[in-house]
């Protein structure tokens, strides 16, 4: 017999109270069992070891204690309304409602069972019954800060933000140092797009609680969206440090490196977070736009379709799924998923972004205008429409409305595009003026260099265009045999052409012929992917020759993810031209002649044409030097992107077919290496 063993049921009933009151639940199991042990009827030690087990997670045990309250004395509310809890927590709803109701018929001014009540509806998506039951709760007692809250999650869940704030601004007056009730603050904030304020709220959550994951993964997501990755990045791996299974932080660590262009570790975070959590629809979402990211549509694809699968009302992921069609070239279901997406969420600036992009490809360009309006209006996505919009202009010849689309835009991108525009306008003194500012902020892209290049010839001046020579002596041409390049592989592809599985693109400039839409060299298919890593080989080798426009690390940097490769297919018809143009948009550019017409009595019927005339540049009385190639099948030029050039007419009935494609500069890393 153990003498120190008490005989007062009390006292380690008491015990357990206290170790209750400081948290350590494993103690106050004990504690409670020993009062238990003493008067196996104690039902207010039942209870309490049920309210213990259910702290450590022990949800089973805890139901059987709970349960033996409820064999004592069938009619204890306070024991309906703790299994209700437990069910809840176990993801039974239906029980955890009977309970809690069985709970509030007992005790009907019970404020706590209501507010349980409205946490069990709001789980099971009844919102209406959960604001209702949370209202009631707050009429009995109207200064519960735990009820505020939980109004601000339902609010939260019926799309009232204004409302969300209100009660969670009144839970934190009522309880200022709750680190859980800033946190939810900061959430709030991020969602109305107020930042600084998020940051705040966060900061002082981690500041009452600094050994949160939640709140250091949400600080994250808020340095996310105001650009500061480094700090992003930091707080998100803090973390994982504290809680290193989260699928959420995985997802999010994943997102911040997609951002930074370190694609290899966004793909491995988000891979782990999905083996943690393989239903997410939010990881499979972003997986899909990482997959995109990386050129591999298939799959990019497949894990947007799943995201879907599992949250068919996400407005992101149709967006999201809308922009992979896009690239497929697969246009109409790339306008159905975006519109979608804006039927969701009709105010998804983004969207409407997207959607003028789409419209612009299928030639619809008054939708297109009206889209990227709309997408002006909003600061996030202000500076990309605005450049959409002005180039539209810049298509139509509206030079004068493209100059105001932009004129409040400054970025390197705007101010190339203005540039041009100034010299569509023949507006010298303001063209010098911007080339200037451009020249001395070594700001110049492909867009200014051709313009650059054009009035030098036209005004008789001498401004540096940057690329180290001139870009008409940057043209190479050489001839791809068949140990590089299988005829095989060049009928796979002319096949998969004949079959018009991808959708035309609108072009304009392009006579008696038709281009594909999206990213050819994205097509999972082998001779697809043969064709790639060829360009990719034949690309460095142009970089390792040739000293104008270079980089003598192209693969080193192509490798980090530093540039992309985009192609496309041309083919062309009896008659058939390419009008003059330049890729201001790429860095490199280059065609792969799959098919050629036979030559005509003129020597240059189908040939290249190269020049620095732009065509919708004012000539004057210049003459521009021009360089003319006639290719033949197999035949690979490279030039720098900024040359325009054009197709010259052919009357052959053979099918003129290339393959034209633009290497193009991964701006954000650039500027972050730089």
């Amino acid at each position: 017999m153990n003498i120190n063993r008490p005989k007062n049921k009390l006292i380690p009933f008491n015990l357990g109270l206290c170790l209750l009151e400081i948290g350590d639940n494993n103690a106050a199991i004990e504690a409670f069992k020993g009062s238990i042990q003493l008067d196996g009827s104690f039902l207010t030690a039942w209870g309490n070891l049920g309210n213990a087990l259910k702290g450590e997670g022990r949800l089973k045990e805890a139901i059987q204690a709970t349960q033996k309250v409820l064999d004592l004395e069938p009619n204890n509310p306070t024991a309906h309304m703790n299994l209700g809890l437990i069910h809840k927590d176990l993801g039974e709803l239906e029980q955890a409602l009977t309970s809690t109701l069985t709970s509030l018929e007992l005790q009907p001014d019970n404020p706590t069972g209501h507010m349980n009540l409205g946490l069990i509806y709001q789980e099971l998506g009844q919102l209406d019954q959960a604001l209702t039951s949370t209202l009631k709760s707050l009429e009995l007692k109207p200064d519960n800060p735990a009820a505020h809250m939980n109004l601000g999650g339902i609010y939260k869940d019926l799309g009232e933000l204004e409302q969300v704030l209100t009660s969670t601004l009144k839970s934190l007056e009522l309880q200022p140092d709750n680190p859980t009730g800033h946190m939810n603050l900061g959430l709030i904030y991020q969602e109305l797009g107020q930042l600084d304020p998020a940051l705040a709220s966060t900061l002082k959550s981690l500041e009452l609680q600094p050994d949160n994951p939640t709140a250091h993964m949400n600080l994250g997501g808020i340095y996310k969206e105001l650009g500061q990755l480094d700090h992003a990045l930091a707080s998100t791996l803090k973390s994982l440090e504290l809680k290193s299974d989260s699928p959420a932080a995985l997802t999010n660590l994943g997102g911040i490196y997609q951002e930074l262009g370190e694609l290899d570790q966004a793909l491995t975070s988000t891979l782990k977070s999905l083996e943690l959590k393989p239903d997410n629809p939010t990881a499979n979402m972003s997986i899909g736009s990482i997959y995109k990211d990386l050129g591999q549509l298939d799959q990019a694809l497949a894990s947007t379709l799943k995201s879907l699968e599992l949250q068919p009302d996400n407005p992101a992921a149709h967006m999201n799924l809308g922009a992979i069609y896009q690239d497929l070239g697969k246009l109409d279901q790339a306008l159905s998923s975006t519109l979608k997406s804006l039927e969701l969420k009709p105010d998804n600036p983004a969207a409407h972004k997207n959607l003028g992009g789409i419209y612009q490809d299928l030639g619809k360009l008054d939708q297109a205008l009206a889209s990227l309006r709309v997408a002006m209006k909003s600061e996030k996505t202000k500076e990309e429409a605005a450049i959409e919009l002005a180039l539209i202009y810049y298509g139509m010849s509206h030079y004068h409305d493209g100059v105001k689309a932009i004129s409040e835009i400054h970025s390197k991108t705007a101010d190339n595009l203005l540039l041009s525009l100034y010299l569509c306008l023949d507006e010298k003194l303001e063209f010098n003026r911007c080339a200037g500012d451009l020249i001395g902020k070594r700001w110049l892209d492909q867009r200014g260099v051709a313009a650059i290049d054009h009035a030098n010839d036209l005004y008789n001046q001498t401004l540096d265009n940057g690329l180290g020579g001139s870009a008409i002596d940057s043209v190479f041409i050489q001839t791809v045999n068949e140990q590089e390049f299988s005829d095989e592989l060049i009928e796979g592809i002319l096949l998969h052409l004949s079959n018009k599985t991808l959708q035309p693109r609108n072009q304009g400039l392009l006579v008696n012929g038709s281009q594909t839409s999206g990213n050819i060299l994205d097509i999972p298919e082998k001779p697809f992917q043969a064709l790639k890593e060829l360009l990719i080989q034949k690309i460095d080798n142009y970089n390792q020759l040739s000293d104008i426009n270079t980089d003598k690390f192209f693969q080193t940097n192509w490798e980090k993810h530093m540039y992309n490769l985009k192609g496309w297919a041309i083919v062309m018809k009896k008659g058939g031209s390419l009008k003059s143009h330049n890729h201001e948009l790429g860095w490199q550019s280059g065609t792969f002649y799959l098919q050629m017409p036979e030559k005509g009595a003129n020597p240059e019927e189908g040939a290249i044409e190269f020049s620095h005339q732009g065509p919708r540049y004012p000539k004057g009385a210049s003459v521009f030097k021009r360089r003319v190639i006639r290719p033949k099948a197999r035949d690979l030029n490279i030039f720098s992107s900024s040359l325009f050039h054009r197709t010259l007419p052919f009357h052959s009935e053979t099918q003129r077919i290339c393959i034209a494609f633009d290497v193009t500069r991964n701006e954000k890393l650039w500027e972050a290496s730089n």
